[in-house]
C-alpha cells in the first residue's frame, strides 16, 4: 500500500515549510505570496495530499462532516430527509458522516458515541423513540438538531446548542381524518405504527380526535386501531383486518405501511377508494407513483433542511423548528 503523503511531503517539493503549506490549506491569517502559494497547490496535486480533517477538528476544535442519525435508511422519507440536508450542507462546504440504527435503541447510542468521538461539527438525530437519550450529548459541545421531538426536548445542562424539530403529528392525522370524513368515509381506521412509540401515540390521537364518534379511553385500544411495524410489510399484514372490520376508510402512519396496505388490498380485490379510501402521513415522490397514487400529508423538506443547515451553523439559530406541511391530494381517496 503506497504511503499516505503528508503536509512534510508537499513542503519539500515546493521548498517551503510545513507552516506555509497549512497556512494555504487553511486559508490562514498570514499572507502568503502568490509565487509560492501556486508552488504549494501544485506539489499538492503532484503527491496527492489530502487534509486529515479528523485530526484538524480534533486540533482546532472545528470540523467539516456533520453526522446524520436516523433509524432505517430505506424508509423514503427519511432518505428524502437525508438527500436534502446532504444538497443543503453541501452547498455550504460540508459533508456528512451518516448511520443507520436499524431501529434499535442499543445501537442508535453506540452510534452517538462513536459519532461523538470522530469530533462530527453536529450532529442532525432521527431518533428511534421519543424523548432521546439526550444525556448521551452531555459532554457534546457542538449544536445537535432532535430532527423528529414530539416536545421540546429536555436535555438538561449540556454544553452545546440543542434545537427541537416540532412538527404537529397530531394535528396533521387529525387533518387526514377530517379529509376522509369530508368524502363520505363513515368507518375509518387507523393504522398506528409500535405500540409505545411516542410519534405513534401522537399520530393515534390526531386520528381519534377528529373520529369524534363518543369514544374515550386510549386511542389504541379503539376497536378500528391497529398497530403494526412502520414497514412495507407491516401495512400487507393489516389490510385484511380493516376489511373485515368494515372500515370505508384508513388513515396510515406512514408511506411504507400504506404502500404494503394498498398492495394487499389490490391482492383481495379491494377497489381504491370505491371501497376503501386511504390516505398516510409522510408522503413523498413514491407516493404519485403508487396505483392509485397516494394520497397525505407532505412535508417541505428544502424548507426544512435549510433551517436545520442555518440551525447547526450558528446563523440565527432557533431552539425550535417548526417544518411546513401541507396535505396532497391524489387518487386514493
Amino acid at each position: 500500500m503506497a504511503k499516505r503523503a503528508t503536509q512534510n511531503d508537499v513542503a519539500k517539493l515546493a521548498g517551503t515549510s510545513t507552516a506555509v503549506v497549512s497556512y494555504v490549506i487553511n486559508n490562514g491569517s498570514r499572507p502568503v505570496a502568490p509565487e509560492t502559494r501556486k508552488r504549494v497547490l501544485e506539489a499538492i496535486k503532484q503527491t496527492g495530499y489530502r487534509p486529515n480533517n479528523a485530526a484538524r477538528a480534533l486540533l482546532t476544535g472545528k470540523g467539516t462532516t456533520f453526522g446524520v442519525v436516523v433509524p432505517d435508511l430505506a424508509n423514503p422519507f427519511l432518505a428524502h430527509m437525508l438527500q436534502s440536508i446532504e444538497d443543503e450542507f453541501y452547498d455550504h462546504g460540508y459533508s456528512l458522516l451518516v448511520a443507520d440504527s436499524h431501529d434499535c435503541l442499543k445501537r442508535e447510542e453506540d452510534i452517538i458515541e462513536t459519532m461523538m468521538s470522530q469530533q462530527v461539527a453536529g450532529l442532525v438525530w432521527y431518533s428511534v423513540d421519543q424523548p432521546p437519550p439526550a444525556h448521551l450529548l452531555k459532554d457534546f459541545a457542538r449544536p445537535v438538531v432532535f430532527a423528529n421531538a414530539c416536545t421540546p426536548t429536555d436535555t438538561g445542562e449540556v454544553a452545546g446548542q440543542r434545537i427541537s424539530v416540532l412538527e404537529d403529528e397530531r394535528g396533521s392525522a387529525a387533518d387526514l381524518t377530517r379529509e376522509l370524513k369530508k368524502r363520505g368515509c363513515r368507518t375509518i381506521g387507523h393504522l398506528g405504527g409500535p405500540r409505545g412509540r411516542i410519534n405513534s401515540a401522537e399520530r393515534s390521537r390526531g386520528w381519534f380526535d377528529a373520529l369524534d364518534d363518543g369514544s374515550d379511553g386510549n386511542p389504541e385500544d379503539h376497536p378500528h386501531h391497529l398497530s403494526a411495524p412502520y414497514t412495507y410489510e407491516g401495512g400487507w399484514q393489516m389490510a385484511e383486518h380493516f376489511v373485515n372490520l368494515g372500515c370505508d376508510g384508513v388513515v396510515v402512519s406512514n408511506e411504507m405501511q400504506a404502500v404494503g396496505l394498498m398492495a394487499r388490498l389490490a391482492s383481495l380485490g379491494v377497489r381504491i377508494p370505491d371501497d376503501i379510501s386511504v390516505v398516510a402521513m409522510h408522503i413523498t415522490a413514491h407516493a404519485e407513483y403508487c396505483v392509485p397514487a397516494l394520497s397525505g400529508i407532505h412535508v417541505d423538506m428544502a424548507d426544512l433542511s435549510a433551517q436545520i443547515a442555518t440551525s447547526l451553523l450558528g446563523s440565527g439559530a432557533a431552539a425550535t423548528i417548526v417544518p411546513t406541511t401541507y396535505f396532497v391530494e391524489r387518487a386514493s381517496c
